[in-house]
């Protein structure tokens, strides 16, 4: 049915608006494979390829996309009018809903375009002095390592950084080795509400009591959190939170939010420098200069369909998914998993060591023979195959994998 600009992006904006999922019905979650067929339908079909490497960034469903299409095509067509005098107004709604979603308040939300634009605001902003010190993990992403590690240069601050064990061990000595790391001047701790490499979650929530009770302050990196787990991420009791929703939220490709509680938002200095006046506002985090505001302005698009199916129906789905291919692979001595999924530890993420063969070479040959696509993982500490399905995978996609997996280990990739 037509309908004018003003009318399909006030409708974009609207929570739960009807129309923007074909396949997913609000009524009820999805629950049986037929059900997950129809709900893979609400991204584009690729044949010939099979997508398992949702762990850096997801195709944009369908629906979503079409949002961002006309919001685009409105905005280039016209920009001061379109862009200046309805688009960026209407990023305040954009602000609101995802306050809603994640439980923070709106003036605590500035939109970034990724989890990295947002917590370097933090970490290069955060108040410290020489002497002072940043607690992480090794396995925390790898920019913000670079960020860190350039601030001690330039600053003087010190980083410490604690070696998880690999898979992880129960949730309580995590804690309990952050904890133990803490030095007399530590002011920070950053971590992974998911870590990157292996799909493990950690107890965040837990870490940052224990960092609260000794006035140590918490920065959550929640790159795969967001859209994927369940939990609000404002109830974790983090001072700084950033994700990216072009991963598990499927908003368009340089998406996500900031999040910074108000007590911090007039003391931490932002990327781009802002006016004095804005010192307590959260939007002098957005100081990017001109930007395009259709992404953005499809994210309402993209929390209606994560509704629609189910944030635990999802999570509940992306686990099947992960086990399945898991559990293909579990009689083969030359496999190990190296991500902890007892006790909900792990979501759809899951990586794997290959013992005696090179993961790279293997993921070459998983693309280049079979037109699949993961992740080779190589850290310092351990290498391994990462595996990330998606609602659009099917079983049978999983099973392909495993059995094609078999095949290059048998012939050495």
């Amino acid at each position: 049915m037509p309908c004018s600009r003003r009318a399909f992006l006030a409708g974009a904006l609207a929570a739960g608006a009807p129309g923007l999922s074909r396949a997913v019905p609000a009524s009820r979650p999805p629950v049986q494979e037929p059900d997950w067929a129809e709900v893979a339908r609400e991204w584009a079909a690729t044949p010939g390829q099979l997508n398992l490497e949702s762990g850096g960034v997801q195709p944009v469903p369908l629906a979503v996309n079409e949002v961002f299409r006309r919001a685009w095509a409105d905005a280039t067509r016209l920009p001061p009018a379109e862009l200046a005098r309805v688009q960026v107004p209407a990023l305040e709604e954009v602000r609101r809903l995802l306050a809603a979603a994640s439980g923070f308040a709106p003036d605590e939300i500035a939109l970034v375009r990724n989890t990295t634009e947002g917590l370097q605001n933090l970490l290069l902003g955060w108040p410290l002095v020489r002497g002072d010190r940043v607690l992480t993990t090794t396995q925390d992403y790898w920019r913000f390592q670079d960020g860190l590690d350039q601030r001690a240069a330039r600053e003087g601050i010190e980083v410490d950084r604690i070696r998880l064990p690999v898979p992880l061990r129960d949730a309580a000595s995590i804690v309990d080795s952050f904890v133990a790391a803490l030095r007399p001047e530590t002011r920070v701790v950053l971590v992974s509400e998911m870590i990157n490499l292996t799909g493990q979650i950690l107890p965040v929530a837990a870490i940052a009591a224990a960092m609260r009770a000794r006035g140590v302050a918490v920065l959550i990196d929640g790159a795969h959190g967001f859209g994927h787990l369940t939990e609000q991420p404002d109830t974790f009791g983090a001072d700084g939170y950033a994700t990216s929703l072009h991963k598990w939220l499927g908003a368009p490709h340089g998406t996500g939010f900031l999040a910074l509680r108000r007590r911090w938002i007039g003391e931490v200095w932002p990327l781009f420098p802002a006016l004095a006046s804005r010192r307590e506002d959260i939007r002098k985090f957005e100081g990017w200069g001109t930007f395009a505001a259709a992404p953005f302005l499809a994210i309402p698009a993209a929390l209606d369909l994560w509704r629609r199916i189910g944030p635990e129906a999802k999570l509940a789905r992306l686990r099947c998914l992960r086990d399945r291919w898991l559990q293909a692979c579990a009689g083969d001595p030359r496999v190990r998993l190296l991500t902890r999924t007892a006790e909900e530890g792990a979501g759809a993420i899951a990586t794997v060591e290959l013992r005696g063969q090179d993961p790279r070479l293997i993921a070459e040959a998983l693309r280049v023979r079979d037109g699949i696509f993961v992740r080779a993982i190589a850290h310092p500490e351990f290498r391994g195959l990462r595996v990330t399905p998606n609602l659009f995978n099917s079983a049978a996609d999983l099973d392909r994998f495993a059995e094609r997996l078999r095949v290059h280990l048998d012939a050495g990739g």
